[in-house]
């Protein structure tokens, strides 16, 4: 999966949602008009997988891979706003996000003094992006609206900061959590995208022919900023909730592509793996199944995933393998207790 995305980055250090197609006699659902607005968020994908597994700007095989992407992200950056990429289309918030975290988790191995106030402008966008008391959505300035999944990452992307000792906005971890807490239904707990309980959104014309009962997307989210943000499931047993909801709705590759969430696979791999025991073996053999099964092993897309799931069209190749190689990360790229690396 490194080397597909080492062999598929662009001259300028990015990696592009448009290209690839002609490899594939079915066609490639990366391509399409506005999927290079994504640049920014994919580009962070792939660097996460490779800093995930070691490589660095200074070491590792993919170092200068690494160091290519890292300097693409920098040069997107609007040196006012500290906004990486541009406030374009309904998800750029997301890319940002994505983007900072990679920023953040380049810098906690480089200490690069140019790094750090790259990646701490980019923190403190994202707390100018979060509504006051609450949590994120998809504007700047916010509107009030929140969701779970623009949080998830933003969660994920703060604690990455303050891992690396950054500066970060204690006030944006307590909204979100409070925002985690006000979505979970704590009869089920299922934790909602934008209301208690609701499911994973979609996109009319786009996405929405993607089934959302096949997967607890969002209540993985729950649960791993709940990890993240210090909760544990002997002082929180909602945790275990999330957690048994998620057993009833395991990793599963479809050939059809309607039942693979990357998204969702990526989000419970890691949470699962923090809950451990059965929860986490039971996860870990389908996860393992359905993953290692369903790389490509021909022709110019060997190593890769095909784009599957409700946000291939989006992502694209790029997107489909970096999620899966993080989620064949989940072993070593976080400790069992988050905070220790």
């Amino acid at each position: 999966g490194l080397k597909w995305l080492a062999d598929h980055q662009d001259q300028d250090g990015r990696w592009d949602c448009d290209g690839f197609m002609d490899h594939d006699p079915i066609g490639d659902p990366c391509t399409g008009p506005g999927n290079s607005l994504h640049d920014v968020g994919v580009t962070g994908l792939a660097l996460l997988a490779f800093l995930g597994n070691g490589n660095t700007t200074s070491r590792g095989p993919y170092r200068n891979t690494v160091k290519r992407g890292i300097r693409w992200l920098q040069a997107q950056q609007d040196p006012d706003t500290g906004l990486i990429g541009d406030a374009v289309g309904k998800g750029y918030l997301y890319d940002h996000a994505i983007a900072s975290l990679a920023l953040c988790e380049a810098y906690y191995f480089s200490s690069s003094p140019l790094l750090k106030h790259t990646a701490q402008e980019a923190l403190n966008q994202i707390s100018r992006a979060r509504n006051p008391y609450g949590a994120w959505r998809y504007d700047i300035p916010p509107t009030g609206e929140n969701d779970t999944s623009v949080t998830g990452w933003m969660v994920i992307a703060l604690q990455s900061g303050r891992d690396a000792g950054l500066i970060v906005d204690e006030d944006a971890l307590i909204g979100a959590l409070t925002w985690i807490d006000e979505v979970t239904d704590p009869g089920t707990g299922r934790v909602g995208y934008d209301t208690i309980g609701s499911v994973s959104a979609r996109e009319q014309g786009i996405n929405d022919h993607f089934p959302t009962d096949r997967a607890e997307a969002m209540t993985a989210v729950g649960l791993l900023s709940r990890v993240f943000l210090g909760q544990t499931p002997d002082e929180h047993p909602i945790m275990r909730k999330h957690a048994e909801l998620m057993l009833k709705a395991l990793p599963r590759w479809d050939a059809d592509g309607l039942g693979s969430d990357m998204y969702y696979w990526y989000y419970g791999s890691y949470a699962m793996f923090q809950m451990g025991g059965r929860y986490w073996g039971a996860w870990n053999k389908a996860m393992k199944a359905a993953v290692l099964e369903s790389q490509r092993k021909d022709g110019a897309h060997s190593g890769s995933w095909d784009p599957a799931g409700p946000w291939g069209k989006q992502g694209g190749r790029v997107y489909s393998t970096a999620m899966m190689v993080l989620c064949l990360e989940v072993y070593f790229r976080y400790s069992r207790v988050i905070g220790g690396r």
